[in-house]
C-alpha cells in the first residue's frame, strides 16, 4: 500500500470520495473540525490490483474504510477460496481493532487499484478522554462499529437461522437511555465488544 499524495487526490475531491461514507459524511456536516482532525490522523492510501491489504495473522488495531474499488475476504492470502467481498463504503478489521486479537483472515483486492482510509483505534479506545475527538464524535464512531456487527450477526442467522448462537444475539442489550451523552457511549463501548466477541464465536464454532 502506499499513501496517496496531493496531487493525486486534491482535498476537495478526497472529501468528495469521503462523502460517500456515512461516518465521514456525518463528519462532515456536523463538525468540520473534526474531520479535519480526522483527516490529519487517517491514512489515505491505495493498493494495487491483487495486492493483500490484511494479512491472516497481522496483528494490528486499525479499522479501514473502503472508498473505491472491491476487496475479497480469504482464508489466507494464497488461497482461492473467497469467504467474503467488501464494496465501497464499508469498513473492515472491526474484530482485530476490538479483541486485540490477530486478524482471522486475509483480505486482498481485486483486479483494479483501491483506495482505503485506516484509523488507528487508539484515539477512539479511551472513552473517557475527549482531548482530540470530542463526545459526538466518539459516539457517531461507535453507532457505526456496532451497526457493522449487529449486520454481521444478522446476517449469518439468515444464512443459518437454526445456529447454536442465534439466541446470544438476543442477550446483548440495545441501549434504550438517553441518547447522546456519557451513559450511550458506555453502553456502545460495551456492546460493540459483547458483539465482536459474538462474531469470533461463531466464526469459530463448528
Amino acid at each position: 500500500m502506499q499513501r496517496v499524495t496531493k496531487e493525486e487526490y486534491p482535498l476537495e475531491s478526497l472529501q468528495r470520495i469521503l462523502n460517500g461514507v456515512t461516518f465521514f459524511k456525518e463528519l462532515i456536516q456536523r463538525d468540520e473540525s473534526q474531520f479535519e482532525i480526522l483527516m490529519s490522523i487517517a491514512q489515505i492510501v491505495t493498493a494495487e490490483a491483487n495486492e493483500t491489504i490484511i494479512k491472516k495473522g497481522d496483528s494490528s488495531d486499525s479499522l479501514y474504510f473502503l472508498l473505491r474499488g472491491q476487496l475479497s475476504v480469504v482464508a489466507n492470502d494464497g488461497s482461492d477460496q473467497v469467504l467474503n467481498e467488501i464494496n465501497a463504503g464499508e469498513i473492515f478489521g472491526v474484530m482485530s481493532m476490538l479483541l486485540s486479537e490477530p486478524r482471522s483472515a486475509s483480505v486482498k483486492s481485486n483486479n483494479k487499484p483501491v483506495l482505503l482510509a485506516g484509523i488507528g483505534f487508539n484515539h477512539f479506545s479511551n472513552i473517557e478522554d475527549f482531548s482530540v475527538f470530542n463526545m459526538e464524535t466518539k459516539l457517531t464512531f461507535y453507532r457505526m462499529v456496532a451497526n457493522n456487527l449487529r449486520w454481521t450477526l444478522e446476517r449469518n442467522k439468515m444464512e443459518n437461522p437454526q445456529h447454536p448462537l442465534v439466541g446470544n444475539l438476543f442477550k446483548i442489550p440495545l441501549f434504550t437511555g438517553t441518547k447522546g451523552g456519557k451513559e450511550e457511549l458506555e453502553a456502545l463501548f460495551e456492546q460493540t465488544h459483547l458483539l465482536a466477541k459474538l462474531v469470533s464465536e461463531w466464526n469459530e464454532y463448528q
